[in-house]
């Protein structure tokens, strides 16, 4: 693939433009909707200009998983440094706050992200090594709550899967329309943020 002849710095402008191009496309269309032309034509280039930058399609959408995946490693390391001023309680619930919003405010994301079926294809954008570093890293911040004595000793990688099942179960529901009647995706995520919680020092 033909690289520009532009700075470093130009070249992972362009790049993030291209990715921020997609997310906001995928707050109107789902992810295998999203098209070159389409994000060509969000930032204002022609779409031979996406060449330049991506081999295809799968590779910027690799990319951005990639991205959102690395820049969920920079807030635990962030989250984990804080653990030593605060409780570990308050740095999770925090955490579990960001994170619900986040969800509930790009649900194409989230979708791309948990809800799209695994693929035989090698190489393919539905694998889903990219998860896999997000149980680790709150296996990690559950871990110190245990040592610090602020959470019973189970094993937390077990424990990083049970928070965040309890966590994506409403927002999936909400995103798939099966919220029942009277209840709010809100509440719901706030009753059971406190459930975590309860499970965690129990």
């Amino acid at each position: 693939m033909a690289r520009p002849k532009n700075s470093p710095q130009k070249i992972e402008k362009m790049r993030n433009d291209m990715m921020d191009a997609v997310i906001d496309l995928l707050d109107e269309i789902p992810p295998e909707k999203v098209s070159i032309r389409m994000i060509a034509e969000k930032i204002g280039v022609s779409h031979m200009v996406f060449y330049t930058y991506f081999k295809d399609r799968s590779e910027i959408m690799k990319a951005l998983i990639q991205r959102q995946s690395d820049r969920i490693e920079k807030h635990f390391e962030g989250l984990i440094e804080r653990t030593q001023q605060v409780s570990v309680k308050d740095v999770l619930l925090e955490l579990l706050t960001d994170y619900a919003a986040t969800a509930v405010e790009h649900p194409k994301i989230f979708r791309m992200f948990w809800m799209t079926e695994r693929s035989a294809r090698k190489n393919s954008i539905n694998k889903f090594e990219h998860i896999e570093p997000l149980f680790e890293k709150l296996s990690d911040l559950l871990k110190i709550g245990m040592e610090k004595g602020e959470f019973k000793v189970r094993d937390p990688k077990l424990a990083s899967v049970t928070v965040l099942s309890s966590l994506n179960s409403p927002i999936i529901m909400n995103i798939c329309g099966k919220m029942p009647n009277g209840v709010s995706c809100d509440d719901l995520l706030g009753e059971i943020k406190q459930e975590v919680i309860s499970y965690l020092v129990s």
